[in-house]
């Protein structure tokens, strides 16, 4: 099934959405191997794993459009062979995807593309959901809460059970990021665990930034899905978004999470979004 079709209003929140990737991929620069560079073209390169490679931003005009891309381009070569542009409908010029196809870059619609590193795979959707239209909360155990991590040995336990939800990996770049980034009142990237009695079983991080809330890295192990925990998590993020007067939250999902989003009010559109993928020619 094709997404739904914006309304004026849900158009209205595309920028939104791209300055709040911009500020979930900005709680990553300075770490060690993490370049981000933000100018007329904003980009992250992570040659050596998460959060990945990707161009956010592009503000370029016609004139210098084709000789920006390709600087930009060799500039990301000194790092990385590959890297994924963003191309948002705010980007000038307004014909920048077809500048970009022109000097090789594969692209078009959809989300195949494996978003901050983990949050990705084939049939990817973006998605929008207007908070106060939350549905009832989803049934869970009698013995399941949630709990917001506060310190850093509850980052411990978070990048645990993180990384036991995404099948492994290196999960360094995220403890380092989070940790910096804080737990105190000022901190707009929130994490939470799900337990199951005293088990941790989900997890979870709320990003609010660029006027409009975010959901990022779900995750639940595979021998402990089908329990309605991951539901149960974004529920309360959202929840809690809309406590703090945000209107509206995104997600990108996987095409195994659409569904389960899709009963919590997130609704799959077009928002105009597309990406053009590079790699280095061997």
């Amino acid at each position: 099934m094709s997404p739904s079709p914006l309304s004026q209003a849900e158009l209205a929140k595309v920028d939104q959405m791209q300055e709040n990737l911009i500020a979930y991929f900005q709680l990553f620069a300075g770490l060690p191997g993490i370049t981000f560079v933000e100018e007329d073209v904003t980009w992250l390169v992570s040659p050596q794993g998460a959060p990945g490679n990707h161009v956010l931003r592009a503000q370029l005009s016609s004139a210098s459009v084709d000789r920006r891309i390709d600087e930009v381009i060799s500039r990301i070569g000194q790092y990385t062979g590959q890297v994924d542009w963003l191309v948002f409908p705010a980007s000038q010029p307004a014909d920048l995807g077809k500048h970009l196809e022109a000097r090789g870059l594969a692209g078009g619609p959809d989300g195949s593309w494996e978003l901050v590193g983990k949050i990705g795979g084939p049939g990817g959707t973006w998605m929008l959901a207007n908070l106060k239209a939350l549905p009832p909360a989803p049934a869970i155990p009698e013995n399941f809460r949630i709990e917001y991590v506060d310190s850093p040995k509850m980052l411990e336990a978070w990048i645990q059970i993180s990384a036991e939800g995404f099948g492994g990996g290196d999960y360094q770049n995220f403890h380092e990021a989070y940790a910096r980034h804080g737990f105190g009142p000022e901190a707009f990237s929130l994490h939470y665990i799900g337990y199951l009695a005293s088990r941790p079983v989900t997890s979870s991080t709320l990003l609010l930034a660029g006027g409009i809330a975010s959901i990022y890295d779900v995750s639940t192990p595979v021998a402990l899905r089908r329990q309605g925990f991951g539901s149960a998590i974004t529920w309360a993020m959202m929840q809690e978004a809309k406590k703090r007067g945000y209107g509206y939250a995104w997600i990108w999902s996987s095409s195994m999470g659409k569904g389960v989003y899709s009963k919590l009010g997130f609704v799959a559109a077009d928002f105009g979004i597309r990406e053009y993928q590079w790699h280095r020619r061997s």
